[in-house]
């Protein structure tokens, strides 16, 4: 977390709320938060730039400023972006703040500390997101791209899922839900899927993530908007963080294990790491 949703809810809150403000001086409270360029640098780059655009890449927020610059977010595990007023000036855990123009403050607040920023020059933004996979919302984001890329792989498909060179913006919590609506076990091997299922794979994959877009994103922890609110997607959720409970779809017990060393949750019925169906009839494999 933040995943693709959520960055993008966060994109469109700062499109509405502070693009066209100008940042009269930068504040940054925890140097870890700075890569690129020296902090001094990034402090000093920062005054008097006013902010003319948002957007996003894979997981990544870009700030686009009127200096040319770019300043690019990426909120890692539980980075939150809060507009004071109207929220509360956080207490704790804050790493920037950018002072704005009319006495407001935009805080980059993160309690595990992971959030990182870079102040880029346009040809250091295009390196730095040379190797980034489509955008799952792209013409380019096609089911035969799936199949041609990841169709001769022998890797599991959550992991190939979580490989931003490979698809942007998927983490956890979306992985979990996409696979659970394509039936596909987290641990099935990518060379193994028939034409159909990487039809429903491409399908889960939008609508999953369209999904948290609509409903703000997923809150299962530390996610925030840039007013302060949860999300509401965490109340959609069929099989994350629902371990030991019935499957919405079949009733069998939803667990959790490890795959590819991340925490995984899914259907033991209707995901069968074998590729079967329901009904035990085998599915038919490439």
């Amino acid at each position: 977390m933040p995943e693709l949703p959520e960055v993008e809810t966060i994109k469109e809150d700062l499109r509405e709320l502070v693009v066209g403000s100008r940042i009269e001086r930068a504040e940054v409270t925890d140097s870890a938060l700075v890569e690129q360029p020296p902090e001094g640098e990034f402090v000093r780059r920062l005054g008097g730039v006013r902010m003319t655009g948002a957007r996003r890449r894979a997981k990544h927020l870009i700030v686009e400023l009127d200096t040319q610059d770019a300043l690019v977010f990426q909120l890692k595990i539980g980075g939150q972006l809060l507009l004071v007023p109207p929220v509360e000036e956080p207490e704790d855990s804050v790493m920037l703040v950018l002072h704005l123009e009319g006495g407001r403050r935009l805080f980059l607040r993160d309690q595990t500390g992971f959030s990182r920023a870079r102040l880029l020059r346009e040809e250091e933004l295009e390196e730095r997101f040379a190797d980034l996979g489509p955008e799952p919302f792209s013409a380019e984001f096609t089911v035969r791209y799936l199949r041609e890329r990841l169709g001769s792989r022998r890797a599991q498909i959550k992991s190939l899922l979580l490989d931003q060179h490979l698809v942007s913006g998927i983490g956890n919590i979306y992985a979990d839900e996409i696979l659970y609506d394509a039936r596909l076990h987290p641990r099935r091997r990518a060379n193994t899927l028939s034409e159909g299922e990487w039809e429903a794979l491409h399908g889960a994959i939008r609508s999953n993530l369209a999904a948290g877009i609509e409903h703000r994103g997923t809150t299962v922890r530390l996610y925030r908007d840039v007013l302060g609110r949860a999300g509401e997607h965490q109340n959609h959720l069929r099989v994350f963080e629902w371990h030991g409970r019935p499957c919405p779809r079949c009733g069998a017990e939803v667990v959790r294990e490890k795959v590819g060393g991340r925490p995984t949750h899914y259907c033991p019925r209707c995901q069968r790491e074998d590729g079967s169906a329901e009904d035990g009839v085998q599915l038919e494999l490439e």
